[in-house]
Parts: structure tokens; sequence; C-alpha cells
């Protein structure tokens, strides 16, 4: 084959923009923003700019306010400082042609007091999600946090609003709803996690009213072709974010309304954890994504273990239109250049994943670096 013509590196129009290959970059949470006031920093400038040659680039998880914070050392994007910081990493990565959006992250109850200034995490109700949580002093676990009062729902809105204004500032191309996983948006659209009686909560309807008032909200900043949203059934399977019999269902109830919209494209993940017992057993591996293809009339970019191969099977196939890779991107800044080449990857060191260090990080061979090396 020719290596030029692989799938993954053919030109894509992603809503309104041009994008000169498929291969993006997933939001990739990498705790190097452990300064007080949660500013990017030079060296994420340099990682960012690295790994530029991807047709798209998601910033790794930012938080839209205080109140969304719940991982110690990510970044936001909601004062002044923060909107000069990033302004440098997106003109960055638009010198070296590439575009990039940011994931604006509200973890809701996956969170600790000791992230939120001694307050309890916020949340649909007041229940603990047994999850692991970041902190300074290691990984934590959750605690009970507070229900959203009515008020609370419409300042987290209004959070989104203000990210979303302060993105557009600092030059962004777009921006992403993280409404996937475990976080506050999954954790509205969850039974388990949502017991709610009022108008957020009981049915589907309901319990995905709080992400679509978010999106009309940021709509008004950004055209919808520039608002990615991520979703779907996938979750971590501890705790109280396990699949249940509505899991599908509701997913399947928020892929159908997001037709309506216009947004440039849903980013949906493949599984991250073992499904054979679970309800949502039937859609592991690819079928995932041949199922939301079926009810998405969009585009979709798949995500989450699949490896190149896999990714210029599910492009050629017409299952989905880009592949995110996310640990791959990691270890090779120089992916898309791998790829072309069919040139072997670098050893990942998971040990750098997290950190506050140039370590595990910015510090990975480009194709050049490594053959002088073996040289």
């Amino acid at each position: 084959m020719n290596r030029d013509n692989q799938p993954l590196l053919q030109p894509l129009k992603l809503g309104d923009l041009d994008l000169r290959n498929r291969v993006i970059m997933s939001p990739l949470t990498r705790t190097r923003a452990g300064n007080a006031e949660h500013v990017p920093t030079d060296l994420m400038l340099e990682y960012y700019r690295q790994r530029a040659s991807a047709g798209l680039i998601f910033t790794e998880g930012t938080f839209v306010s205080d109140d969304s914070q719940g991982w110690y050392g990510a970044p936001g994007i909601y004062t002044e400082k923060q909107r000069k910081a990033w302004e440098r990493i997106t003109d960055a990565v638009h010198k070296e042609g590439s575009k990039i959006f940011v994931q604006l992250w509200h973890t809701g109850g996956a969170s600790r007091p000791e992230l939120r200034d001694g307050l309890p995490a916020l949340a649909p109700s007041a229940v603990d999600l047994g999850q692991q949580v970041h902190t300074f002093k290691g990984m934590v676990m959750s605690e009970q946090n507070r229900e959203m009062s009515i008020d609370d729902i419409k300042n987290a809105i209004a959070d989104f609003v203000q990210a979303a204004r302060v993105a557009k500032e600092a030059g962004f191309d777009g921006i992403q709803l993280q409404a996937g996983y475990i976080y506050l948006f999954q954790q509205f659209l969850h039974d388990l996690t949502n017991r709610r009686t009022d108008a957020y909560g009981g049915s589907i309807e309901n319990r995905a009213r709080f992400l679509f008032e978010t999106l009309e909200a940021v709509l008004e900043i950004w055209p919808s072709q520039r608002v990615s949203v991520k979703a779907g059934p996938m979750m971590n399977e501890h705790g109280l974010l396990k699949a249940t019999e509505t899991t599908l269902e509701t997913s399947e109830y928020v892929a159908n309304k997001l037709n309506d919209y216009n947004i440039s494209h849903l980013f949906l993940m493949q599984q991250l954890t073992n499904l054979e017992k679970t309800p949502i057993a039937h859609m592991a591996g690819d079928a995932v994504l041949h199922h939301f293809r079926k009810i998405f009339k969009g585009q979709i970019v798949g995500n989450s273990g699949i490896s190149i191969e896999q990714a210029n099977r599910l492009i050629a196939q017409n299952v989905v239109d880009a592949v995110a890779f996310g640990r791959d991107y990691i270890a090779n800044p120089d992916l898309v250049e791998r790829i072309r080449l069919g040139a072997a990857l670098n050893e990942q060191r998971p040990e750098g994943f997290y950190g506050d260090s140039p370590e595990g990080f910015t510090d990975y061979p480009v194709l050049r670096e490594s053959a002088a090396v073996q040289a």
C-alpha cells in the first residue's frame, strides 16, 4: 500500500474546518499546570507544539471555573491569566499548521474538598460516586458530595459560557463539551448518580436537560460547526459509574438529539474496561462505533485503544471520519510521520503520564533523533 494513501492521512473537512489529515490528538490529562492559578505553562506550550502535525489537537480536560476543579495539576480557561497563556499555545499550534480545540471540563462529584477550598464537590445528587480522585496527596477516594441547587446548575451553565468566551478570545478553533465518561454531564445523564425529582432528574429527557441547556448556551458564543460533544455509554465501571439497563438508551437519546444542532462532530469512546458482565457487553470493541454511526447523522471521531491499522480500516469502512489517539500521541510527538513511514512507535513510559517535569512529557524522541541514537 502507498502509505501516503492511507485513510488516516487524507484531508478532512470537519465542520467548517479543513484538516490536513484525520489523525487527531485526544484530550489527555497530564497535570503539568500544578500552580495555584491553574495557568498553562511554557512546558505545556512545547508539548502541544511538538504534536502539531496532527490534523486536530484536543487539549487536556480544562476547568471552566473554580467550582469545576477535580484533578490536581489540570489547567483552567476562565481567567485573563489563563487566556494569555492559552493564546501563546494556540499561536504555536497554528504556526505549525494544525488546529486546536479546548475540552471544557467540570468533574462534578468526581472531586474532593481539598481541590475546592474545603467545599464538598457539586453533583446532581448527594451521593458518593466511589471514584478515585487525583489530588496533591496522590489518589484519594471521593466522598459524599453536595446536590446542586437550581442556582448551582444555572451558575455551572454560566461558567461554561464564560469558558467558551475565553476560549474564543484565546484563539482556539473550537470547543468540546466533556459530556462523557464519569464527569458532571454524565453524572446527570446516569440513573445511578442522578436521583433528582425535579426538571433535571427522572426521565431521560430530564436527565439530559442540563447538557442541552449548556450546549445551547455555548452556541451563543460559538457557531455550531466549531463545537464538539464527547458523549456515549462508556464509563469506568467503578463505584456508581456502572452501566445499567438504561445506559445505552440514554446515550442513544443524546446522540439522536445532537442531530438537531449541526455540531462539528460526536467524539465517541470505545470501551476502557471489561464489559462482559454489563448490560452493554454487546457494545464492546468496534460495535459501539458501528451502533452510533446508524444514529448520529454527523461526523464521528472514534477514540480509545484504536490501533493505526484499525483506524485506517474504520475510516475506509466509513464507520468513523477520523480517529483520536491518546497514549500513542503521548509517546510519539511525530505520530503522523511515523504513520506515513510505517515506522515503529516509541515505547510508552506510564510513570511519566502524570507529573510536573519534562520527563515523559516533552522528552520523547522524534524519528531523526531516534536514528541518531541508533547510529
